[in-house]
């Protein structure tokens, strides 16, 4: 009797150790092939429950409509950053003003900060991260949400 359990051949192998795993992150077709292998090792005098396997089934199609939704979601975002950054191209070649922070040194030798009003010429537009940034005429970048006022072209 325990002769005929030695020489059954298992078709399980443990994971080669020298592979690296890609990722940790389940995916759908991890998900079909641990069903596949429950349904095809599951025991025949005691097989899984239609409830068990409905449920399952329930849950893979919550996971692909949540990859669905957050593809949808990261095309979303990129559009709206895209979006952004047409909107304040329109800064190009305008004079903008903004409040720029400088610090001088009093009599008494302490240095004092204070916040002056500036003003620049837009030469580009470019984004950075989820901020929009202004590429001034005087070397310094500056996000657009900070900007105070916005002329057609400064004289000179």
């Amino acid at each position: 009797m325990t002769e005929s359990i030695k020489n059954e051949v298992s078709s399980y192998q443990l994971p080669d150790k020298t592979k690296v795993p890609s990722s940790n992150t389940m995916d759908k077709d991890m998900f079909m092939k641990i069903l596949i292998a429950q349904l095809s090792n599951q025991d025949p005098t005691a097989p899984m429950e239609d409830k068990e396997f409905i449920s399952q089934m329930a849950q893979f199609s919550s996971l692909e409509q949540m990859q669905a939704i957050g593809k949808g979601m990261d095309t979303m975002m990129l559009n709206q950053h895209a979006g952004a950054l047409l909107t304040y191209s329109n800064l190009i070649g305008k004079a903008v003003s903004y409040e720029g922070e400088t610090t001088t040194t009093d009599p008494t030798g302490a240095e004092v900060s204070s916040t002056v009003k500036e003003t620049a010429n837009v030469l580009s537009v470019k984004r950075d991260g989820v901020d929009v940034v202004a590429e001034l005429s005087n070397g310094k970048s500056v996000s657009v949400y900070e900007l105070t006022e916005i002329k057609t072209k400064e004289e000179k």
